[in-house]
């Protein structure tokens, strides 16, 4: 499955950490509604990617994401380490 490619991917480039959040239901660019086949299963319904680290490690891994990622959306977004 492509999630757990993609945490494979950034762990494997030392991302300091990822997790993946399945969603009930979504919709992307194309407008049309995925959904899961019920509650606990995640068979290519919509999913959300989180990976956080510093702004240089989460761009050296991007290019690749970009690649694999055929139908998607990605978020970069800067957050402050506490």
């Amino acid at each position: 499955m492509m999630d757990e490619y993609i945490l494979r991917y950034v762990m494997h480039h030392g991302i300091m950490g990822a997790s993946v959040f399945p969603a009930l239901m979504g919709y992307g660019q194309k407008h049309h509604l995925h959904h899961t086949k019920g509650i606990g299963t995640v068979d290519e319904g919509p999913i959300m990617i989180l990976f956080v680290d510093d702004e240089e490690k989460v761009r050296g891994v991007l290019p690749h994401i970009k690649e694999v990622i055929k139908d998607g959306l990605i978020v970069a977004k800067r957050v402050e380490r506490l």
